[in-house]
């Protein structure tokens, strides 16, 4: 098979990989590896989110909140950003350089949140800010691209943001509901 040349080529393959991720659905084996490396790296988030005021023990009281917290935690952050981090990005950047691609991806995510907080107004903005949060996000970046390219799936990693995100809303970020 002939690889297409010049920048079309390049953009054609990297949707194609994208593509491919989103449509690949990992094993079971590839799913417990998935869990075993973002659980603990999750405790490691919310212990710096509570060291960094941003995440506190506020459980929501109101079922309503609840399934509004499921559409915002998956739909609004989890899928376009993974998407665009580990889906588009990571693919790119690993084919310009497979040793620094991860690593460009994850700063890139890492620091989308606090250039986020400057273009639009949120009710997150102060946190999203947080040099602690900026940390916990390359902690968790890391992660997330590790288990992308091993597992060659988007699934894990949507659904890790996801849960991560759902946890926050429901759980420990209330504070800036």
């Amino acid at each position: 098979m002939k690889v297409p040349v010049g920048r079309t080529g390049f953009v054609r393959i990297i949707f194609q990989e994208t593509w491919t991720a989103l449509k690949t659905w990992p094993e079971a084996k590839q799913w417990m590896v998935a869990l075993r490396l973002a659980v603990p790296t999750l405790a490691i988030i919310a212990l710096i989110g509570f060291l960094g005021g941003w995440a506190y023990w506020y459980p929501v009281d109101r079922w309503q909140e609840a399934v509004s917290a499921v559409f915002i935690a998956f739909l609004i952050s989890a899928i376009p950003t993974e998407l665009v981090f580990r889906g588009v990005l990571l693919s790119a950047l690993v084919r310009l350089s497979p040793r620094w691609g991860a690593w460009l991806s994850t700063l890139m995510f890492a620091f989308f949140y606090p250039v986020y907080a400057t273009i639009n107004q949120t009710k997150w903005n102060d946190m999203l800010a947080m040099p602690s949060f900026c940390f916990a996000m390359v902690i968790f970046g890391i992660i997330l691209s590790h288990i992308r390219i091993v597992s060659r799936s988007l699934w894990p990693v949507i659904m890790i943001h996801g849960v991560a995100a759902l946890v926050w809303m429901l759980a420990l970020g209330r504070q800036f509901n």
